[in-house]
């Protein structure tokens, strides 16, 4: 195959040869009134963010007058290539392209704000972002670390003025973006079809990004086969190719060592890559022009550096300026710059009437069809479409979601919403761990999994289950069914314990001793049944029945627990509850803006006649690297008083990093709670990719919990830490100094705790 390729070229360049007369005739004399002017195919290579040299080539085409016959890409070359074609600027594709956020964008990390509430909800048990299931007998993941969606999504919206099913020979400049077919590993040019498939599927890196399915044939990067496709220019008829090499791979003698399997995985991808570029750049010919910019310290996601990789690009185009001069004098002056106009489907006059699903297996054509409605009779507007592909997304069901219309009667188009569930649908369980220490205080460790099973029926009826083993452990079950737009109802049942220590406290003067006097079992079993109104993903109402048994278990070790009256205290109730909750903080943990409120009633009407009231909130602000949290804790469990053996087994805690840091977990117990914090962090680190960032602070605290028989004794703390704000969880430690002498030292890792 190489070979005839290189005597296919050999041929064409001595045609070429001699309708010109000549190449040395190229250098001196422009070519005469009529003679044809070569067809000159532009190839760009892959190599993510280095790819925005090729802008600096395509300047320069333009501005020597030099008209493209075709271009050809892979990867990022794709991208910028398939965009060009389709009529942007070079300018408008470093504005958008150039001022992406990668890690929203490129990577699909989700501001929490985006997820349902029902989601963020969920990130309160399993911090962990790895999501996984069973299917087919085996545990399955993600496609890629990131599913490309947000990205998929961009493109189609900046080529929505390209039809839908379009010949790329028709496009501003004509195109072609090489994939790898996923079952052959063969070299896939695409011609024809969806504009933004063909440039995502030529950039889907594996294990990067989610791979690709276009007319029931799965691809992957382009880069596997052909990062800088020569070989497809030449097939195309290239009489001279530029091409703009981004040299891609790791420099000679700089390769990290194989210490470990994504290292050696990764290095054998850059190795195929390497070879291929060679095979193409050997096919290259006398008249061809390379350009080389200098960019391998450019990182895959550094689109912040887009005008200083184009600057590089600028100056490789120097390097080869006299072979670039030579290559000028092909073209005569007089030779215009013009191309087809642009495509202009994007201002048809289109209106959508109906919307279908398409792709789906598990979840409900009516949940896609419904999430789109507010399309139905309006006028088409990419923008609009794409605010709500996105909520789609963001429902977590799927991977890749996008959309076509297919035209009905004149203006009237149907909407044809383009579904891939994730690979483990319907199956979805992720692991939750946490572990934390005090000096001088209580360990504590839980590790767990949790289940979610949707769309048991096509109405949208979902089970969960949480298991979780350790110093706090639970088992519960969950049932949730939509009924309407915002409207649902769920029911459950579950079972926690926790097992913490009680410390001495002097009446008197209300000083904690560090002593502990013994250590209990708190268990909660609960049924409830409730309504819930999410109000568009910024607040919901929780509303319904329940029923407890709380049960307070003494160690029988401790004669203590004699003294106490009892080794078992105990509470049984039935009653209403009602729940408010907006959370609009953009991290769980380590917020720096947005706002969060809870606010929690329940009231007894038969066996022990019981209420329970709390408010909680947090307000969180930032300047630059600065940020604000102010939190407020109130809370306070009553009991009817003739109740003899349910006084107090359900204690309300302070102590820990937030919670009055000087003082260890539940060192600070009561019926009643007053706690104000305010946290100032600043930020060391934005995390890279991930966004773990990395912060240092101070948290200023006052407040108590006490018994109602007993006063309120306001305590202080003051507390220094470093914390990251990791994908597993809270990772942090601290030290405090409070009132009556009361320090700490704490560490925490993973899940935090809560009482």
């Amino acid at each position: 195959m190489q070979l005839l390729l290189k005597i296919q070229a050999t041929l064409r360049c001595l045609l070429v040869l001699l309708s010109l007369g000549g190449q040395l005739a190229w250098a001196q004399v422009p070519p005469a009134a009529g003679v044809r002017v070569p067809s000159v195919v532009v190839v760009l290579a892959g190599g993510g963010a280095k790819g925005f040299a090729h802008l600096a080539v395509l300047r320069q085409l333009e501005k020597d007058h030099i008209p493209i016959a075709r271009i050809v890409g892979t990867s990022m070359g794709a991208v910028i290539g398939g965009l060009y074609a389709s009529g942007m600027s070079t300018d408008e594709i470093e504005r958008v392209v150039g001022g992406l956020d990668p890690s929203k964008v490129a990577l699909d990390q989700l501001n929490r704000l985006e997820l349902p509430s029902k989601t963020r909800e969920y990130q309160q048990k399993y911090p962990v972002d790895l999501e996984f299931g069973v299917k087919n007998g085996g545990v399955s993941f993600a496609r890629g670390v990131s599913d490309g969606q947000r990205f998929l999504a961009l493109l189609q919206d900046l080529t929505a003025h390209v039809p839908p099913n379009v010949n790329f020979n028709d496009l501003k400049i004509p195109f072609r973006a090489v994939a790898t077919r996923y079952r052959d590993g063969e070299m896939k040019v695409f011609d024809r079809g969806a504009l933004h498939l063909a440039i995502r599927a030529s950039m889907a890196a594996p294990a990067v990004f989610a791979p690709v399915e276009v007319d029931g044939e799965t691809y992957v990067d382009g880069g596997l086969v052909a990062n800088l496709p020569v070989e497809v220019a030449l097939s195309e008829g290239a009489d001279v190719i530029v091409a703009s090499f981004l040299a891609g791979g790791t420099d000679d003698g700089k390769t990290e060592q194989a210490n470990h399997a994504l290292v050696v995985a990764n290095r054998m991808i850059d190795i195929m890559i390497r070879q291929n570029e060679k095979r193409n750049l050997a096919l290259l010919r006398q008249q061809d022009v390379l350009i080389q910019p200098l960019v391998k310290d450019i990182g895959f996601a550094d689109f912040n550096r887009a005008s200083e990789v184009i600057q590089r690009g600028e100056t490789a185009l120097l390097v080869v300026k006299d072979r670039w001069a030579t290559f000028k004098t092909l073209f005569p002056v007089q030779t215009l710059y013009a191309q087809a106009n642009r495509l202009s489907f994007d201002q048809r006059e289109k209106r959508i009437v109906s919307i279908r699903a398409e792709g789906q297996h598990d979840v409900s054509a009516d949940f896609i069809e419904s999430m789109m409605s507010p399309l139905l009779g309006q006028e088409f507007k990419s923008k609009e479409a794409e605010r709500y592909i996105d909520q789609l997304y963001t429902s977590g069901f799927f991977d890749l979601v996008s959309y076509s219309l297919e035209q009905q009667q004149g203006e009237r188009y149907q909407l044809v919403v383009h579904v891939r569930e994730k690979p483990y649908s319907p199956h979805f369980m992720k692991t939750t761990l946490g572990f934390s220490s005090e000096a001088g205080g209580v360990t504590q460790f839980t590790a767990g999994v949790g289940y979610r099973r949707p769309w048991l029926t096509p109405s949208g009826l979902e089970l969960s289950v949480d298991a979780r083993l350790g110093t706090q452990s639970e088992l519960a079950a969950r049932l949730h069914q939509p009924i309407s737009r915002g409207w649902s109802a769920e029911t459950g049942l579950s079972w926690d314990r926790n097992f913490l220590p009680e410390y001495k406290v002097t009446p008197s003067n209300g000083s904690v001793s560090n002593q502990k006097l013994l250590y209990f079992n708190k268990t909660v079993q609960a049924w409830d049944a409730q309504l819930v109104y999410d109000w568009e993903r910024k607040a919901n109402v929780k509303m319904g029945l329940t029923a407890s048994n709380i049960t307070k278990s003494l160690d029988s070790s401790y004669a203590l627990a004699e003294e106490l009256g009892t080794q078992t205290l105990s509470l049984t109730y039935a009653g209403l509850k009602l729940q408010l909750q907006t959370d609009q903080l953009d991290s769980l943990s380590f917020p720096t803006r947005g706002y969060y409120v809870n606010a929690k009633i329940e009231q007894g009407f038969s066996g022990a006649i019981y209420s329970s009231g709390r408010l909680s909130g947090t307000i969180a602000h930032s300047f630059g690297p600065h940020i604000f949290n102010i939190g407020l804790n109130i809370a306070q469990e009553k009991v009817n008083s003739n109740c003899a053996k349910c006084g107090t087994p359900n204690t309300l805690f302070l102590g820990g990093f937030q919670q009055m840091g000087a003082y260890r977990m539940s060192q600070l117990a009561g019926d009643q709670l007053a706690h104000i914090q305010g946290t100032y962090m600043y930020r060391l680190s934005d995390g890279g990719l991930l966004n773990q960032r990395t912060y240092v602070g101070a948290v200023l605290e006052a407040g108590d919990a006490w018994y109602q028989a007993d006063s309120m004794h306001l305590r202080y703390s003051g507390t220094l830490f470093v914390g990251i704000d990791s994908k597993i969880g809270d990772i942090y430690l601290g030290v405090a100094k409070g009132s009556n002498n009361a320090d700490n030292v704490f560490l925490q890792l993973g899940r935090r705790f809560s009482y």
